[in-house]
């Protein structure tokens, strides 16, 4: 069964022109050692048109047409089209979609590290006495915590927009 090993969902509004459309690019790997480079397009809510850019060759040729299509799409002087994770109107990814690569890696979930302040203040204790009977004071220590990460966390950062 064919597998996807790329897609990109596109789509381009423009109320102006009454312009509403969706593009759909998949490479699929035939598990024959070819691959395929598929484009889907229509109006939004439509049925899609499903048409091959180029059909059982080899890999570098498939994302090579792959790419020159989407980069097409997306730099198009008069109508830009713009990325999205919408991939519910797509009968390609219904078809391909519940398998994936075999060559795709597991993802792990982010893991949060929860920084907390430490104890910024230490109590003073008692004064001590030496064995000679002489008091020693201690004086009260107030320490900082560290932030990590981000500078100016709390400011606006000229990194920032």
């Amino acid at each position: 069964m064919p597998v996807i090993v790329k897609k990109c969902f596109l789509f381009h509004y423009n109320p102006a022109i009454n312009s509403d459309k969706v593009f759909n690019l998949f490479l699929i790997d035939n598990q024959n050692g070819t691959y395929s480079a598929i484009s889907e397009h229509g109006r939004s809510g439509a049925k899609l048109r499903v048409l091959p850019l180029v059909e059982n060759c080899s890999f570098p040729l498939a994302n090579s047409r792959y790419s020159e299509k989407r980069r097409e799409k997306i730099y198009h002087k008069t109508t830009p089209y713009t990325q999205t994770l919408n991939a519910s109107s797509s009968p390609t990814f219904q078809k391909f979609g519940a398998e994936t690569a075999p060559s795709a890696k597991p993802t792990e979930a982010a893991k949060v590290i929860d920084f907390k302040p430490a104890n910024t203040i230490i109590k003073p204790s008692s004064p001590t006495e030496k064995q000679s009977g002489e008091q020693t004071v201690v004086e009260t220590v107030e320490r900082r915590s560290k932030q990590i990460g981000v500078l100016n966390l709390n400011q606006l950062d000229a990194l920032e927009f």
